[in-house]
């Protein structure tokens, strides 16, 4: 009996020592959100057009597992990520598709990866599901979306980081639900009948800025599915991008560039083969005049000729992390609300959505921080497509916004905004029904936004 008592206690003792430890080795980070919506116009219609208001929620954990020196697994997932009042979901999986007010609500996983520092100072490797689409600014980037197995190396050497990515694109993959003896005899099963990106990166950080350019090789071969009529689409994504601070201003840019075969099909009788040509630039400058700044920023995405059969221009989209207002090309706003306007031929544009292309935008801005805990900030935008969508297209006007928020600092991790915003729309919305009667859109919100 006293030996159990002995093991008992060694036991305990043993715990109370490593517990501590363990502690110490795992970090949790996060965010909880809260934002409310009331949009009186959503679909733009003169008569008839139909008011939405709701609010949204999502509660998002990270979490760190430092191993040991230089190995580390990270997890992240969101829960309960839905608007209130909604029913509730029974559904086993769970999507990021636009005015989806039924999100899953079981916890969806979005990270599960290893970080290991590669012996003899060579960088360092992620290894498993994370993030795919991010890169340099917030342009074009599509980290609230783009989720996916990679293998992600990074190395730096004094001011300069070279990295390179290895992607597999979800949704692109054929597979049988029996397995592998599931496909003996399929006559739609190929091997190579996925999608998947290749890059390599470096650039320069010095003490007010960075720089740096990004090389994607895009290969899909998911529409590769027949000797006569499939297609592959193998193109070079190329990605500069600078930041800089002189004195009082701060500027930022980036670019994209498409190059190469959007459709490549594996015999004339297929059709014609699709060049891609497509491109997307931004550029924005702020000005600290303390406690007041101003700036302005102009962003453009290509459109495609929709009566062009050899070329694409389209698809060099501004990204999901990219929201420059309140109602246009807002993603939380276009996600639990659902497509702006999409009427008069227009349902699946995405004129003025959330990760567009063939948009031209010019904004100015200005604010005030009258307290350190206060942000006043004021913005005007005027917006136009840079092809027709639809064949007679009236006009390519898309309209003009006038945003104003405010937000206050709670506490460090705790802030609050409320907005507003009013959207004169532009003919664009008429698509190519020159009668038709269209109204402008206003939209109030409030964020509540608890970070960890």
């Amino acid at each position: 009996m006293k030996g159990f008592w002995k093991v008992l206690l060694l036991i305990l003792l043993i715990m109370a020592l490593t517990l501590p430890a363990s502690a110490a080795d795992v970090k949790f980070s996060g965010s909880y959100v809260a934002q409310g919506y009331y949009d009186n116009n959503r679909t733009l219609l003169k008569d008839g057009g139909a008011s939405v208001s709701n609010v949204w929620q999502r509660l998002r954990v990270q979490t760190d597992f430092n191993v040991q020196e230089g190995l580390m697994l990270t997890t992240r997932f969101d829960a309960l990520e839905k608007i209130w009042g909604a029913a509730r979901s029974t559904t086993a999986t769970s999507t990021n598709l636009a005015g989806n007010d039924q999100e899953s609500e079981n916890i969806k996983f979005t990270y599960a990866f290893a970080t290991f520092n590669i012996p003899g100072g060579y960088g360092a490797l992620k290894v498993g599901y994370m993030q795919q689409g991010t890169w340099g600014t917030a342009f074009g980037d599509t980290g609230e979306q783009d989720y996916g197995m990679r293998v992600k190396w990074d190395l730096t050497t004094g001011p300069f980081f070279w990295g390179a990515r290895w992607d597999k694109v979800e949704g692109k993959k054929y597979y049988s639900s029996l397995g592998p003896a599931g496909n003996v005899g399929v006559s739609t099963y190929f091997v190579d009948h996925d999608s998947e990106k290749y890059s390599v990166l470096g650039g320069y950080t010095w003490n007010k800025g960075d720089a740096g350019l990004q090389i994607t090789y895009y290969n899909d071969t998911s529409n590769d599915d027949n000797p006569i009529t499939g297609y592959k689409a193998r193109y070079i994504l190329w990605y500069p991008y600078a930041r800089a601070t002189f004195g009082p201003v701060y500027v930022e840019t980036e670019w994209g560039w498409y190059t190469g075969k959007y459709k490549s099909f594996n015999t004339g009788a297929g059709g014609p083969d699709v060049d891609y040509t497509g491109w997307r630039g931004y550029i924005m400058a702020n000005v600290d005049l303390a406690p007041a700044y101003i700036g302005a920023l102009a962003f453009y995405s290509s459109g495609t000729d929709i009566t062009s059969q050899n070329t694409y221009a389209g698809g060099a989209k501004i990204g999901t992390d990219f929201q420059p207002c309140l109602i246009l090309w807002n993603y939380d706003l276009g996600r639990w609300e659902g497509a702006l306007g999409g009427q008069n031929g227009l349902s699946g544009k995405n004129v003025g959505g959330y990760n567009s292309d063939n948009v031209e935008a010019l904004q100015i801005f200005a604010g005030i921080k009258p307290i350190p805990k206060l942000d006043v900030k004021a913005s005007f935008t005027i917006a136009s497509m840079d092809k027709d969508v639809v064949v007679s297209q009236v006009s390519r006007d898309i309209g003009k916004e006038l945003d104003i928020s405010a937000t206050y600092k709670i506490y460090d991790n705790l802030s609050y905004m409320i907005g507003f915003a009013y959207l004169w729309a532009g003919d664009a919305f008429k698509g190519s029904n020159a009668g038709a009667s269209i109204d402008n859109d206003y939209l109030i919100t409030h964020k509540l936004t608890l970070s960890f």
